[in-house]
């Protein structure tokens, strides 16, 4: 039987202290910035404090570090947070740190790992997700998982001098394809 945490091409693990430098050197890299939430360049020390404080992956708050399965080598972070046992949702990131995985199923197979996790294992009704409006790479794989849109909250970002919209998407349980 597979691993509900593994998929063809990553699987999903717990954060350890020693991904501190890997985080550190995608959470200051303007390229893997532009596309997240974090605003601010991240030090080392924050970093370490940061996953040092982590539990484990709980229902409240499931963060894992994205590794592939050919090497174990860490390529990025995601979650489902916020979680709500009451209304069975959560908010999901992610983010391919290392370039170098970049376009190649890595993200794609990620999501749609963490997805079945937060409905089989979690036994979650609704994921979410914003996405910003000029990500227009990472859209196309949110949506050809099946993930829907159903807002944009207009120029909620500012970067760079301008400001930019927020795409907020959503999946239901027997959504993902």
């Amino acid at each position: 039987m597979k691993s509900p945490f593994e998929g063809d091409l990553v699987r999903l693990r717990a954060r350890e202290a020693s991904d501190a430098e890997a985080n550190f050197r995608w959470m200051n890299d303007p390229e893997v910035m532009r596309f997240i939430q974090v605003r601010y360049p991240q030090s080392m020390r924050s970093q370490r404090t940061y996953l040092e404080g982590l539990a484990g992956p709980n229902f409240e708050a499931s963060r894992f570090s994205i590794e592939t399965l050919a090497d174990r080598t860490a390529i990025g972070t995601c979650h489902l947070r916020e979680t709500s046992p009451e209304d069975r949702s959560a908010d999901l990131g992610i983010t391919i740190g290392d370039k170098a995985y970049h376009n190649g199923g890595y993200g794609t197979d990620a999501m749609r790992v963490l997805c079945r996790l937060g409905f089989d294992v979690m036994n979650l009704q609704r994921i979410e997700f914003g996405v910003f409006a000029d990500n227009a790479r990472a859209r196309r794989v949110y949506e050809k998982l099946g993930f829907q849109v159903e807002a944009c909250l207009r120029d909620s970002d500012f970067r760079a001098g301008k400001y930019r919209d927020l795409i907020i998407l959503g999946l239901l349980r027997g959504e993902l394809r």
